[in-house]
């Protein structure tokens, strides 16, 4: 598969009152074309972060303060910032995770979905209005022309997440990010959203970074995982390597939390302890105060990255000729 989007040693700091923290620290990954690649990991591990990274939207507090991110070997981090906003909403394209907010309330959906067919489609805005009807259309929205003149506080949760949808692809993207696409959406619109973007993988190729916090999604929609944990990657490879044979602690406790379908539980297995705040890290292993594993050496060091039956995991379980364990 022809590698789209490469992200090298990707690190990212944060200014605070109480110094510099890392939030993403040396992360590598690649994601084809047509491929999709599910992130997945707790609240704080450094999912979106990494995500915003690749568009250069961080806040002001914020620096990407090393590593590469080639978008089909142009390197996205030496770019200007025009040259950016030409590939924000245009190569490169982002569902946000709350639609609410992403969306201007004081706009149309027309407003929204018009505005980037004329900066980067080059349409007139006749053009661009049957066009945006057109992409509504093809996300499952009814009454097309009717929702371009109405505002998002007007449409539900669903359909305010398929208008985010229809901006991401109006353009036709080579690359979808999409942060928690189902999030706080009712079971039966997760299954629509996800299916949505199956389609638009198959029909236009592009290639889907998705992130979430739920193995299931995952397991249903995406070829490679990436598993982080505190601003590392602590397990990478494809999907049916992972949830068949999960290689690194954490990734096995995030497994075993899903509740079996076919028998009832009493109670859910979980994984001791909390993710490590801004300027908590451990000196060794990030995973190590949760590690049941974890011996001296895990406190002390950091783990490398191993080859391991297929897929890449930090952990000192699987150095060097050891990872039968």
């Amino acid at each position: 598969m022809d590698s789209l989007l490469t992200v090298d040693n990707l690190q990212v700091q944060f200014n605070t009152k109480k110094g510099i923290n890392t939030a993403v620290d040396g992360i590598s990954f690649s994601v084809g074309k047509g491929e999709i690649l599910g992130i997945v990991g707790e609240s704080g591990c450094g999912k979106s972060v990494t995500s915003l990274s690749i568009l250069r939207l961080l806040g002001t507090n914020a620096r990407i303060s090393q590593g590469s991110v080639k978008l089909e070997g142009r390197e996205l981090l030496s770019l200007s910032e025009d040259d950016m906003c030409k590939i924000r909403g245009n190569e490169i394209a982002m569902i946000f995770q709350d639609p609410m907010t992403a969306l201007n309330p004081t706009l149309t959906i027309g407003d929204q979905l018009i505005e980037p067919l004329v900066i980067h489609q080059g349409f007139n805005k006749k053009d661009a209005r049957k066009e945006a009807v057109e992409v509504l259309k093809k996300v499952g929205i009814s009454a097309p022309e009717k929702r371009l003149k109405e505002y998002p506080h007007q449409l539900s949760g669903g359909m305010r997440q398929r208008v985010m949808i229809a901006m991401a692809v109006s353009c036709a993207p080579k690359l979808l990010i999409a942060d928690e696409p189902t999030t706080a959406l009712d079971v039966t619109i997760q299954a629509q959203i996800l299916e949505l973007m199956l389609e638009l993988r198959q029909k236009m190729d592009t290639a889907v970074i998705l992130i979430t916090h739920d193995m299931g999604v995952v397991a249903e929609t995406a070829d490679n995982i990436l598993v982080l944990y505190a601003g590392k990657v602590v397990e990478y490879g494809s999907v049916k390597e992972i949830f068949n044979t999960p290689k690194h602690p954490y990734t096995k406790g995030l497994l075993s939390s899903i509740p079996p379908l076919e028998e009832d539980v009493e109670e859910l297995n979980t994984i001791e302890g909390t993710v490590p705040g801004p300027g908590q890290m451990p000196a060794g292993c990030r995973f190590s105060p949760r590690c049941p594993y974890a011996d001296e050496r895990c406190v002390k060091e950091q783990p490398g990255i191993y080859e391991a039956g297929g897929a890449k995991v930090s952990c000192f379980r699987y150095e060097g000729d050891n990872y039968e364990k």
